[in-house]
């Protein structure tokens, strides 16, 4: 028979490893939890993620992931959804029936357009792209083009481990780990509810990090929920 004392201690052992939120609820500064080129985790405004911090363009075309580049903060946190290639994009121009439809951008991160062309477009907000198109349809074709671009199909995240429906999703501007476990139907009976792995294709090659709850992801990025030890 085990002793009062060693009852009491084998409780307390498997309280702590299965308490969740309860205990260590998500929390996160304004600006969000980010991974850095180095693999560790920074918050708030100013934590430049890894992917905002990369060269968008070499000799060969855009780089992983889609040609995002340079600017502090999260990925959507001032700017607005970043469009990269395999984004399918809904592009109207009033009056202009032949040059309104859905264009894809291609693996190198251009546009084709009718008119005007191809053109580089990955890393740049769909606001950007409006101004971008309404300057080349001004150079000799239109006096005074009316331009709409919004994004149809998003590149999807993937998660995966021990949530209720892994598989890839959609991805949406401004989600977190948290959002894509919500999307996956929640966690399963033996999810490790604190941490998960988080795996990015960047121009250093793919890399794996043990993040935060709060960490925003991106597209592409493949997110596995670790069974918990107890």
């Amino acid at each position: 028979m085990l002793r009062p004392f060693a009852i009491i201690l084998a409780a307390a052992t498997l309280g702590g490893c299965a308490q969740g939120w309860d205990a260590a609820p998500p929390a996160a500064p304004p600006g969000g939890v980010n991974v850095l080129m180095t693999g560790s985790i920074a918050s708030g405004k100013q934590a430049a993620a890894a992917s905002r911090t990369l060269r968008p363009y070499n000799a060969d075309g855009a780089l992983p992931p889609f040609a995002s580049s340079g600017e502090p903060a999260a990925y959507e946190y001032l700017s607005g959804y970043r469009v990269g290639a395999g984004d399918r994009l809904a592009i109207r121009v009033m009056g202009q029936p032949e040059l309104t439809g859905a264009y894809v951008v291609d693996p190198a991160g251009n546009l084709s357009m009718p008119l005007i062309n191809t053109f580089a477009v990955a890393g740049l907000s769909t606001r950007e792209i409006e101004r971008l198109i309404t300057r080349k349809l001004k150079n000799g074709y239109l006096r005074n083009p009316a331009v709409s671009v919004q994004p149809v199909t998003l590149r999807p995240f993937y998660i995966l481990g021990e949530v209720r429906q892994a598989g890839n999703y959609p991805y949406q501007p401004g989600m977190t780990v948290q959002n894509a476990i919500a999307i996956a139907r929640g966690y399963t009976e033996r999810a490790d509810q604190r941490r998960v792995l988080l795996t990015r294709r960047t121009e250093q090659g793919t890399q794996t990090f043990k993040v935060p709850l709060t960490t925003r992801i991106f597209p592409g990025d493949i997110i596995y929920v670790r069974e918990r030890w107890f």
